[in-house]
């Protein structure tokens, strides 16, 4: 195609000779009906082979029908709830909160029809094999690190993001989630919750010891890039604020990231291919943790309880590998060895929680990590079972593996209100959570049913 580049005798600017060029370009009949057929194709293929694996396993159960199916009843259910708050809410907010429910429907079943979809589960390992092995990417849930180390994005995100209590940061985060299915709406904020907490259990003489667990990059900065200096660990811009304030206000924060980094030595503290710290590093923390409660609360000279201690080695891919959904064999997913040391009781029983104990731990995975054998690293050895050892006493739990900000408060509320007071004879009360969840958990304050009520 030619172009008159002069306009009387003036030459055109590149802008108006791209604008001219761009303004002429066409495509054929014949180029246009084929990109409609590949588009189709494309769209059509993976649907085709879906239904035909579904009629040759008719005995199998896809939950993301059942998700579909059941949203026409969830969008008339909110409607109606919607027409029964009357005028106290805008006809607007009404048709907004009817709408979130049906968005939120429909991303659940899009994301559980590539989940459950046998086209998606052929495809995802050799295409990720290639980008995490010829790219050096992982995908939008992990990031590859160096020496093969694999670190969870939310992690990385907490770390190098904005100031989790920056009021830019807690607007940006209200709005976006407003935009999102929510129930009830979302607090950003993590200190009047704990504030509050700590208020709430101080009425029925109970003292809080609050413990932000430190993620994989906050202790192996090293692991992800390669700058020299670090100082690990490596905290948001607010952490440091967001732990002043707390103390100012008498909660007691268990800083163990900063007792770990004092501690380690240069050791590894994490593992390679998984979210969570190494077995190691766990049972220093419990000693840690053991060593603040036995400063801040006197148990009396009641007689400890004994008990025994039993190694085991565990062999396990981490959960970041995991998430890559990778071939097996292949190097990032190799397996890790780690020896976790198990708590017997004096009988050799294994360990088991007890409700009337005065220590009760509220956690999250990082809990459960060595304690919860469907996580892969074995059973019976975890924080809450080493820091009964440390104490050498007995401890309630409640532990939930993730949502460490809102999650066990509202199964402690819960309880509380069914008539099971599990913060009776308490008397401490330690709320362990990964500190990711300082930058994006849910911080709504709970309130807890009072001591008298039924």
């Amino acid at each position: 195609m030619s172009t008159d580049v002069t306009r009387v005798g003036k030459p055109l600017s590149r802008e108006e000779i791209a604008q001219i060029e761009v303004g002429h370009t066409t495509v054929s009949p014949a180029v246009a009906r084929g990109l409609v057929v590949v588009f189709l194709v494309l769209i059509a293929v993976p649907a085709v082979v879906d239904l035909i694996a579904n009629l040759r396993t008719p005995g199998r159960s896809y939950d993301s029908w059942a998700t579909l199916a059941a949203l026409p009843k969830q969008v008339r259910a909110k409607a109606a709830e919607q027409r029964a708050s009357g005028d106290e809410v805008s006809l607007g907010s009404k048709i907004l909160a009817v709408n979130r429910t049906l968005l939120g429907g429909l991303h659940a079943f899009e994301d559980g029809l590539a989940d459950e979809s046998p086209v998606f589960a052929a495809f995802r390992p050799p295409v990720q094999a290639v980008l995490s092995g010829w790219l050096g990417v992982g995908n939008e849930r992990v990031y590859q690190g160096r020496d093969g180390w694999l670190f969870y994005r939310p992690d990385i995100e907490y770390v190098v993001g904005l100031g989790f209590l920056d009021p830019v940061e807690i607007h940006r985060r209200r709005i976006l989630e407003r935009e999102r299915e929510w129930i009830e709406p979302l607090e950003p904020d993590p200190r009047g919750a704990l504030i509050e907490f700590k208020r709430q259990l101080e009425r029925r003489g109970i003292a809080l010891i609050v413990m932000p667990t430190p993620v994989k990059p906050a202790m192996h900065p090293e692991k992800l890039a390669s700058r020299a200096g670090w100082t690990v660990p490596v905290q948001n811009p607010s952490y440091r604020a967001f732990v002043d304030e707390l103390r100012r206000n008498n909660v007691v924060v268990f800083d163990v990231a900063d007792e770990l980094a004092r501690a380690s030595g240069g050791e590894t503290a994490y593992l390679a291919t998984d979210t969570h710290w190494r077995p190691e590093t766990m049972e220093r923390t419990a000693e840690l943790l053991g060593r603040l409660i036995r400063s801040e609360i006197h148990f009396g000279d009641a007689p400890g309880q004994s008990f025994r201690v039993e190694s085991r080695d565990v062999t396990n891919v981490g959960d970041t590998a995991a998430m890559l959904d990778l071939p097996a064999g292949h190097p990032l997913a190799r397996p890790e060895s780690v020896t976790i040391h198990r708590i017997l009781t004096s009988d050799g029983e294994a360990w088991q929680p007890s409700r009337s104990a005065d220590v009760l731990v509220l956690g999250d995975s990082f809990s459960n990590i060595y304690s919860l054998a469907s996580l892969g690293w074995g059973d019976g050895a975890g924080l809450v079972e080493h820091l009964s050892r440390v104490l050498e006493r007995p401890i309630d739990r409640i532990l939930q593996n993730d949502d460490g900000a809102y999650a066990t408060r509202a199964r402690l509320r819960q309880e509380i209100a069914s008539g099971s007071d599990r913060l009776r004879d308490k008397r401490v009360v330690v709320l362990q959570f990964a500190a990711r969840e300082l930058a994006s958990g849910d911080w709504k304050r709970i309130e807890l049913p009072s001591p008298d009520a039924p």
